[in-house]
């Protein structure tokens, strides 16, 4: 064989493993899940890594961690669960969504269930129970972006239980690192807020579409107490795309319910400054 072919063959297998290797797109399978039960409607979009080795598998077992943990809680505010943790073969993809999506969908029936029969018990005229709403439940785990040394995914969950109104919980933008498998959240220096407060305030007045953004204009629609000049992070870690670094604020964080979830990008010439070494090469900005 001439060096030429050997060169040739060499690629080739290189190229049949970059499936595999640190800083190739990872492979993945979404699986969508819809269910209307008596009084509840679920659906479910989760997608996660094929493999189950390497970082692709680490990956994958913090996106069912995460699956489990939003899951098991619906209709719950004291850290219980509603079902057992899956204990079958960790490496059935299709069992482990198959066992969370049916659990899933039976635990908000089991609440809206419950909603309705509490209603039931206070109302005297039958006819009025064809006006209590349904509850919902809408579960999304999926991949967002993806460069070379992270990909990030996106966990997030539409809900209502019965009141005025539903809302978005969950984690929000997940950033893992594709050099170990680990989430990554140190993106920004300790001592970065206070000097942020411009791009934030600019951040936000793009959101609220406001001509004027200066401070005062911004603030008018924030919760702050009188006095507080400084606008916090969001506690979602903000995450990276291809622009810049992004930032939201989860629904009644620092605004009222209908002015949504505010959220804006700052460019990575503009926010550079503010991060941290790790985040600098993780996002290769040297």
């Amino acid at each position: 064989m001439t060096l030429k072919s050997n060169f040739i063959a060499v690629a080739a297998f290189c190229l049949v493993l970059l499936s595999g290797c640190k800083g190739a797109d990872i492979k993945t399978r979404t699986f969508n899940f819809d269910n209307t039960g008596e009084r509840s409607d679920f659906t479910m979009l989760v997608e996660l890594p094929v493999s189950t080795k390497g970082v692709a598998g680490e990956i994958r077992s913090q996106l069912i961690d995460i699956m489990d943990s939003q899951l098991s809680s619906i209709g719950l505010y004291d850290g219980g669960r509603m079902f057992p943790r899956y204990d079958g073969d960790m490496s059935d993809t299709e069992a482990i969504v198959d066992y969370y999506s049916n659990k899933g969908s039976e635990a908000i029936e089991t609440h809206a269930m419950d909603f309705f029969n509490e209603v039931k018990q206070n109302i005297e005229d039958e006819e009025e129970l064809e006006f209590v709403p349904r509850c919902e439940y809408d579960f999304t785990l999926g991949k967002v972006y993806e460069s070379f040394n992270y990909v990030v995914y996106l966990s997030e969950d539409y809900n209502y239980m019965g009141g005025a109104h539903g809302g978005v919980s969950g984690m929000g933008d997940i950033t893992f690192d594709k050099r170990n498998g680990k989430i990554f959240t140190n993106f920004l220096k300790a001592d970065a807020l206070e000097p942020m407060q411009g791009l934030i305030e600019k951040g936000l007045a793009e959101y609220f579409e406001e001509p004027d953004d200066t401070a005062a204009s911004v603030r008018e629609h924030l919760f702050l107490e009188e006095g507080d000049t400084t606008i916090p992070f969001p506690a979602w870690t903000p995450s990276p795309d291809r622009y810049g670094l992004n930032f939201t604020y989860q629904q009644y964080e620092i605004a009222p319910y209908a002015m949504g979830m505010p959220s804006f990008t700052i460019p990575y010439d503009e926010v550079k400054p503010f991060l941290t070494p790790e985040a600098i090469e993780l996002l290769n900005l040297k």
